[in-house]
């Protein structure tokens, strides 16, 4: 089976997820608008194609140096050539004129006008440079298109945390606003008490401490959620409304296949920035070859015409056919060649140790998102446990407010316990759904079709 095929979330763990909220999908694809916005618009991913469609130029550049190259020239000239002086020459019974003869001089001096022109043919046919330059061209146009994969697949996780990001500020802000009003009505009541004598005042400096610290929180999450926005805008490169919230429940499935070293092996084969820095490499080590060429003979086939018309007095008109193979060998350049050679093996071992640190980082990424993954199932069900314990012991504290059994310090606590557990359980759903989708980028196999399964977890905001 393909490497690809293997991973993911698995085929049916994928099919019931998508089947499981087909019915309550939610319309246009909020995630996927998203994307396919910053496809246009983000700076990062625009670099990135510009500079993979300027790197591939290198090889029909190269290709070029291999192939026919053909030369034109024309000129016209006035001509003033000097001979020494002799009889009058005759040419066809006619005698030359337009010679200028100084008094007492020895010499003649003629003027004329030319015009001519030239048609020069040339076809390598042997050149270890070129060939070798050929060859190191198609290994960097190879790492240009493995870069851009790296750039297309690093924008649809940034796309997705940047909306976790905005969904994460959001549920934070909503817990705060409810925490604050919860603790309003709880600082009415103790201070209703208090001012009918049933209740100390230590009850209302305890929940004006909780209202207070709660509104800072407030504001403090308004600007979190601003800032997430204005994240999410840079990156798709127009502002974002309302973007449609996580449903309560998300099937939770483990990484198919399901041991970390095929996670681990997949991606150091299919990782684009791995394969990438390994084309590299091999680009690299062709430019040595290339540098050593340049101390290594040329041959060349070359063919050419040339005609030119000029007057009689400067030698009349003239035809020059010629073909033939030079051979140019460069046998001293003052050392220029040794030390481009020196220079390119030094770019060669730069290639190999950012190979060797692009294969550790990927394989620790691996491991970090996989690890994360299969904690998050944990953590997920920890966290909703979490948040239904404190549920109940926020009912149990009211209820024994209100008989007179707690006392309101308690039920403040567990209250502010309640919205952090609150709180915690959103993010993990983040938390979680980003390591999938960290984990197959790592693994080179991250697609649109991710942030489809996404999609279907989303349903409408609320008006």
């Amino acid at each position: 089976m393909d490497g690809r095929q293997r991973r993911g979330w698995g085929a049916p763990a994928l099919a019931a997820l998508l089947g499981l909220f087909a019915v309550q999908a939610a319309p246009a694809s909020d995630l996927l608008q998203l994307y396919h916005l910053a496809q246009s618009h983000d700076a990062t991913l625009q670099a990135a194609l510009a500079q993979r469609d300027a790197t591939i130029e290198a090889k029909p550049q190269a290709l070029a140096l291999l192939l026919p190259q053909v030369t034109a020239s024309a000129s016209a000239d006035r001509l003033r050539e000097g001979a020494e002086l002799l009889v009058p020459q005759t040419v066809s019974s006619t005698t030359i004129t337009g010679c200028q003869i100084a008094a007492g001089a020895q010499n003649e001096i003629c003027y004329g006008d030319g015009h001519g022109y030239g048609l020069t043919l040339s076809q390598t046919l042997w050149s270890f440079q070129s060939f070798s330059q050929l060859r190191e061209a198609s290994a960097t146009a190879a790492a240009a298109e493995a870069t851009l994969l790296a750039a297309q697949q690093s924008l649809m996780l940034r796309v997705a945390q940047a909306y976790f990001g905005v969904l994460s500020a959001s549920d934070t802000l909503t817990s705060f606003k409810a925490a604050r009003e919860s603790y309003t009505t709880l600082l009415d009541q103790a201070r209703g008490r208090e001012q009918t004598g049933v209740g100390p005042r230590s009850d209302s400096e305890q929940a004006q401490a909780y209202y207070d610290q709660t509104e800072q929180s407030v504001i403090d999450a308004q600007n979190a959620l601003g800032d997430a926005q204005l994240l999410l805008t840079e990156i798709t490169g127009s502002p974002t409304g309302a973007v449609a919230p996580l449903r309560e429940s998300i099937p939770l499935a483990s990484p198919d296949p399901a041991s970390v070293d095929d996670w681990v092996t997949a991606a150091l084969k299919d990782n684009p920035s791995v394969r990438a820095a390994q084309l590299s490499v091999d680009a690299t080590n062709r430019d040595i070859d290339v540098q050593r060429g340049k101390a290594l003979p040329t041959v060349v086939l070359s063919g050419g015409r040339s005609r030119a018309w000029q007057d009689l007095t400067i030698g009349g008109d003239t035809a020059d056919d010629q073909i033939g193979v030079s051979v140019n060998w460069p046998l001293f350049q003052g050392g220029a060649v040794a030390s481009q050679i020196r220079q390119s093996r030094a770019n060669w071992k730069q290639a190999l140790a950012l190979y060797a640190g692009a294969q550790r980082d990927t394989e620790r990424l691996t491991r970090s998102a996989y690890r994360d993954v299969v904690t998050g199932i944990s953590r997920i069900a920890a966290a909703k446990r979490s948040e239904d314990s404190w549920r109940v012991a926020v009912e149990a504290s009211k209820h024994n407010v209100e008989f007179g059994t707690g006392v309101e310090f308690n039920l403040l606590d567990a209250q502010n316990n309640y919205y952090f557990a609150q709180r915690g359980y959103s993010q993990t759903r983040y938390d979680y759904l980003t390591a999938l989708l960290t984990l197959k980028q790592q693994a080179g196999s991250l697609s649109e079709a991710d942030l489809a399964t996404i999609d279907g977890l989303l349903v409408e905001p609320t008006p």
